[in-house]
């Protein structure tokens, strides 16, 4: 019953009447680990002191295209099938397309809602042969060729149902890239105005003037490259000129996992690799570096929508959210990347605010992104065709010590997945080799005590929670 009221009373402060419906305002980085990158962000910490910050924030699959496919749709990975970027390995855009009809923005779209996607859509967008085209599609592509208006010749076809403003990166860069702006793409180069982070920040703040007179409540989403990498995993992301030199003196974090000693308790993909030498060392942490350099941009872009919102006296009644895709290891358990069930790579920032939400606090209750989804499809007050695999996060937010759940799946495809308790992690690969961390003596995961006898009941129990959550659905993923 207390659970039940707690959440009816946020819900009024979000939905008082149809036109006071909430705005939302999502901002996702790309590999932006929650192990001391945001405390170099001071607009971001403002933010932060008008919400809450979870500390044990976590994603289902730490790989942009799946991340991003449970983001659109509030499914984990094992469900809307996009487990990989790529197409060759059916993921990526090509897999998604078939779930595009039916996603988080057609929802918010037929709810009242004007949307817009700023930004990174998901891996290998309008990469690859063009979509097929039908009756009056097929018209309007050979229309357009005729009058010069595209490169491509199928601009409306790349412009996903769902989206009132479409801003998407077509080439993902932070310099020499284009963006396919409803239909019509546009090429950048290499000049300091062409900074792809600053770019989308002025669309974004431009959205939101656009907004300022309507009544009509929006949902935008905002998906900057930084702090990815440039190229390869040790390249590095490109900051602006302005962040250039910024944190020239920080030094690459070196916790317990780092370059770890003895890891022939991994698995094989771990224990077969070299230990860092000084030259990897050094480009690491230059690459550490260039992270909290290129984060300096989206920390503009906080403080620049923050603004505008209050602005447009539009601040008190937006939900915005900051979080990543996915976490990044700098060098833990001698891996650089992400995509590994490790902490670093699991583990993303998250940050609440809006109407009704405390201020300036902090929840540690084990959360992920699919519970994000499920918050904006409740204050939305959305009728999903598709079962939430996560859980609104209104209980948590309204009170520190609400009930919540106990664990979570996390996953990796090929049917390799774990559970993350609030104290244990189980993880099981797909070639048999298992993992088990006791993360209160362990927090960096240096001994696997799978095969230790005073852990067998919490194996056996993990075992089983696994088998049943890798193939879960809707609230058969909840284990209280």
């Amino acid at each position: 019953m207390r659970k039940f009221a707690l959440t009816f009373l946020l819900l009024l402060c979000f939905v008082v009447s149809a036109n006071a419906a909430p705005n939302i305002v999502v901002i996702i980085t790309d590999d932006q680990e929650d192990m001391g990158s945001m405390a170099y962000m001071r607009k971001l910490h403002s933010l932060a002191e008008q919400g809450v910050t979870f500390t044990n924030s976590f994603v289902d699959f730490s790989l942009c295209a799946p991340s991003r496919s449970s983001f659109l749709t509030g499914e984990a990975a094992h469900n809307h099938g996009v487990e990989s970027n790529k197409a060759e390995w059916g993921g990526g855009w090509s897999a998604f397309r078939r779930t595009e009809p039916n996603d988080l923005a057609v929802w918010l779209q037929k709810a009242g809602y004007k949307t817009a996607l700023i930004g990174k859509y998901l891996n290998g967008y309008a990469r690859g042969k063009p979509p097929r085209q039908k009756g009056r599609e097929y018209f309007a592509s050979t229309v357009s060729r005729w009058l010069g208006a595209s490169d491509s010749g199928l601009p409306r076809v790349l412009v996903p149902p769902g989206w009132d403003l479409w801003y998407a990166f077509k080439k993902i860069a932070y310099y020499d890239y284009s963006i396919n702006e409803d239909g019509k793409f546009a090429d950048f180069g290499h000049g300091s105005a062409d900074y792809s982070t600053d770019v989308l920040k002025n669309r974004a703040v431009g959205f939101i003037k656009d907004q300022a007179s309507s009544t009509t409540p929006f949902f935008m989403l905002i998906t900057p490259r930084a702090p990815h990498s440039a190229g390869g995993e040790m390249d590095g992301a490109i900051p602006s000129p302005t962040y250039a030199e910024a944190f020239a003196n920080a030094k690459l974090p070196l916790p317990s996992a780092f370059n770890e000693v003895d890891v022939s308790d991994k698995p094989p993909m771990v224990a077969n690799k070299p230990r860092l030498d000084d030259a990897a060392k050094s480009q690491i942490e230059k690459s550490y570096r260039a992270e909290l350099q290129s984060l300096q941009s989206v920390d503009d872009l906080v403080g620049a929508v923050m603004d505008e919102l209050r602005a447009t006296g539009k601040l008190d009644n937006t939900l915005i959210i900051y979080t990543s895709d996915n976490g990044f290891e700098y060098g833990d358990h001698r891996l650089v990347g992400k995509n590994s069930f490790y902490e670093a790579s699991i583990k993303v920032p998250l940050i609440v605010k809006g109407p009704g939400i405390p201020q300036n606090e902090m929840r540690s209750q084990l959360v992920n992104n699919l519970d994000v989804v499920a918050t904006i499809e409740e204050v939305a007050g959305l009728s999903p065709s598709i079962a939430p695999d996560g859980h609104s996060l209104t209980p948590v937010l309204l009170d520190s010590k609400a009930p919540w759940r106990s664990a979570i799946l996390i996953e990796g495809g090929n049917d390799a997945s774990g559970v993350r308790a609030a104290t244990k992690k189980y993880v099981h690969y797909e070639d048999g080799f298992e993992e088990l961390y006791d993360l209160t003596v362990d927090p960096y995961e240096l001994e696997n005590k799978i095969h230790d006898p005073g852990y067998a009941s919490d194996v056996a129990t993990l075992r089983g929670l696994r088998e049943r959550l890798k193939s879960c659905t809707g609230s058969g993923c909840w284990v209280p």
